[in-house]
């Protein structure tokens, strides 16, 4: 019996199979025929691109390049010629013959459009149908097992065959669906549309195994590639070196492995065994760091390293001289190591110069990147998408001018750090890439904190905010959000750019959609200012969506975060809970601390001043009347609330305050003014004290959280003890 059913059941899957299988044979009746095709002359340049015979060696990231590129291409190009003309201008000359091939038997099909669209009336828009109906091999590959799919191309399993098949059947069926019935096309046209959905499923049937046979190449080579990029995100540096090997052994010319091992090879020169750094630790020593403490077969093994890494570079701009600047980069990066300042400058500037031409090329490869959805997925994932973009587009711990900052940070010349920071952000602005500011922030604040922080160190006295739109209707437009910046700062902002840093909901901790705003003239000291609207377009996300807010701020002579005055009590309270806890100092906590050490101050000093510098005003009258009759501030008598004033160098701090303490939300009192005016921090708050009431008010910082008790004794405010907390 039981043979019975699985031979009924096999029988049931074979007599399946014939039927797509035969279904298939049958549409190709009423399908183009695609191995008899003539290109029209806008059609022949194109054509004559793909027939040009490839190289005997193809190039797997070439080949990967293509298959996604002309896909993307389709999908956002604007007509047919567009389209035409991207395709004839691709070097096909590493990519192997069966994907040109199968690449131009898209070529009658779109031609077959291009001709209906120039004939009838009713079909002036073929070409957005082309558009949806483009990559069908990816669409294709998230229905079926890639493995599954190479295993029926060589074995016939039925069981595959049947999936394949009806996958097959399936692809892009909706696109020309909904464009049929959005026409209502007469039976004419709509006959010669379904004759090219199933021309379009028969190009689908034969370019899907070539799609598979490429891209399961390009994901083993990415296996060992991501091993490596992630191994040099751990500080494993050794590991990573083994990793780029294995990978160059099978393809030695590729690109980002003879970079990747140029970087180990740096990484590792001059670190004793056993004793890795990350990258950012490596960068830029000393030439003392490089000979302390080492003998003179050390120092040999470490040239032998910094030589092999030259000449890895050399072999690389030979091989690829339009994708010269990172190569530059990690020249110049040799260069410091070897204690040669003037050349290794050199080559950072002309990494600076090569950036901006070559950046189209060096990125052309992220198609294939963006490809891999599943790197969106896991914080590891955007670490390798966020190192290969650094590494191409020249910004983060590949930015030469970064780079130079740093070298000069260190050498004490503060004026010139702060210079080729500028010149990094006008450099990338020019570039137009804007979606990695942050990483460019994160890697001034880790490696340049003190000089950085100088650069507007009243920031934390500018706040961001959005507001939902309405439209006459007074209804939202949740896509889109109206900007405004708070200057609470005495410093006024001129030739403002703002780059709005969005977190949504189901994003990672650190990650932000960032949006460029309308520039703006000026932004005046103690002043809300409204930039403008910006539209919201992140994955179908909308204003309701938003869950932190942040902005890049940047004029001619200063460049800052600004965050949401949630955002900032937040952050300072969780650094002050992570101190009281006893856990481990966090890295901004000894960045600020070596930052103020430059203005020589410390927690004793910050107190000291507190002591001698607050001022507290209050509507209660005191029977000591020299004490009033010193009051002649206008601000102080304005009204009867409770008003501070401060000494202005807590601002180096970021401070922000309350009566009460903030973990006490229902008790915890914000101020309703909190500004900056000459030497003071001004601070009111809409509470009314009581005589004999004892007041706490918390100071929140992620260096120093600190607690001042004040009492009013017969109307008099006394300030009863100052605290660290």
């Amino acid at each position: 019996m039981k043979k019975t059913v699985i031979t009924i059941i096999v029988f049931l899957i074979l007599g399946a199979a014939a039927f797509f299988i035969w279904r298939s044979c049958s549409n190709k009746e009423e399908a183009l025929d695609l191995d008899n095709y003539t290109p029209s002359k806008e059609f022949k340049a194109a054509a004559d691109a793909l027939e040009q015979q490839p190289e005997p060696q193809y190039d797997i990231e070439e080949t990967v390049r293509i298959l996604n590129g002309l896909e993307v291409a389709q999908s956002q190009s604007e007509d047919f010629m567009s389209f035409l003309e991207y395709m004839a201008k691709q070097d096909y000359s590493r990519v192997p013959k069966d994907v040109l091939k199968a690449k131009e038997r898209l070529l009658p099909i779109l031609q077959k459009m291009y001709e209906l669209q120039k004939e009838y009336d009713e079909l002036d828009n073929l070409w957005m149908l082309a558009r949806s109906a483009t990559s069908g091999a990816t669409e294709f590959a998230e229905k079926s097992n890639p493995i599954g799919v190479m295993s029926a191309i060589f074995t016939g399993n039925p069981f595959d065959a049947v999936n394949i098949n009806k996958n097959l059947a399936e692809a892009k069926t909706v696109a020309f669906e909904q464009y049929e019935k959005d026409k209502k096309l007469k039976d004419s046209l709509k006959k010669q549309i379904e004759q090219l959905h199933m021309s379009y499923v028969d190009y689908l049937s034969e370019y899907a195994p070539v799609y598979f046979k490429y891209m399961k190449e390009w994901d083993r080579l990415c296996l060992d590639r991501d091993k490596a990029y992630l191994d040099i995100y751990s500080g494993r540096t050794v590991d990573a070196y083994n990793a780029i090997e294995k990978v160059l052994a099978n393809y030695p010319t590729n690109r980002e492995a003879l970079l990747l091992k140029s970087l180990t090879l740096i990484q590792l020169a001059g670190n004793k065994p056993n004793n890795e750094k990350k990258p950012d630790d490596l960068t830029l020593p000393t030439p003392m760091s490089i000979t302390k403490d080492v003998d003179s077969v050390r120092l040999q093994q470490t040239d032998a390293k910094l030589i092999q890494a030259n000449a890895i570079l050399d072999n690389y701009m030979d091989l690829y001289p339009k994708r010269s600047a990172p190569a530059l980069v990690l020249k110049g990066l040799i260069k410091l190591k070897e204690g040669n300042e003037a050349k290794a400058m050199s080559y950072f500037d002309q990494a600076s110069v090569e950036y901006p031409r070559q950046a189209a090329a060096l990125t052309d490869l992220l198609d294939s990147y963006k490809n891999r959805s599943y790197l969106n997925k896991s914080s590891e994932g955007k670490y390798l998408l966020k190192l290969y973009r650094s590494t191409m587009e020249g910004y983060g711990m590949f930015s030469p001018n970064l780079l130079k900052a740093k070298y000069y940070s260190q050498q004490g010349d503060l004026e010139k750090a702060k210079e080729e920071i500028f010149n990094h952000f006008y450099r990338r602005g020019n570039q137009g890439v804007y979606d990695c500011l942050l990483s460019d922030m994160q890697y001034c604040e880790e490696n340049m904190y003190s000089i950085f922080k100088q650069l507007l160190m009243e920031q934390s006295f500018i706040d961001v905010s959005v507001e939902p739109t309405k439209n006459w209707l007074l209804s939202n437009n949740e896509d889109e959000a109206r900007v405004i910046i708070n200057n609470r700062s005495d410093v006024d902002l001129e030739n403002v750019r703002i780059f709005l840093c969005l977190h949504y909901t189901d994003m990672y901790k650190d990650e932000y959609d960032v949006v460029k705003c309308p520039s703006i003239n000026i932004i005046k000291h103690h002043d809300k200012t409204e930039i403008g609207v910006v539209k919201l377009n992140y994955n179908d996300k909308t204003y309701n969506d938003i869950t932190r807010i942040r902005a890049i701020a940047m004029t001619d002579d200063k460049i800052c975060w600004i965050d949401d005055v949630e955002y900032k009590y937040i952050h300072a309270y969780e650094a002050s809970k992570a101190k009281n806890n006893n856990k481990k100092k966090m890295g901004v906590n000894s960045r600020r601390e070596e930052f103020l050490k430059d203005f020589n101050i410390d927690s004793n000093t910050i107190t000291d001043a507190i002591a001698k510098g607050i001022t507290v005003y209050s509507a209660i009258k005191s029977d000591d009347k020299s004490f009033w009759d010193n009051v002649t501030n206008i601000w102080a008598g304005s009204d009867d609330k409770l008003k501070i004033e401060l000494p202005r160098m807590l601002s180096l701090i970021d401070p922000v305050f309350s009566l009460n303490q903030l973990k006490d939300k229902e008790n915890a009192i914000l101020p309703v003014e909190n500004y900056l005016t000459g030497n003071n921090i001004r601070l009111k708050f809409d509470y009314k004290p009581k005589e004999g009431e004892t007041i706490p008010l918390y100071i929140y910082s992620d260096y120093i959280s600190l607690k001042v008790t004040i009492k009013f004794n017969k109307g008099k405010p006394e300030i009863k003890d100052i605290s660290v907390i």
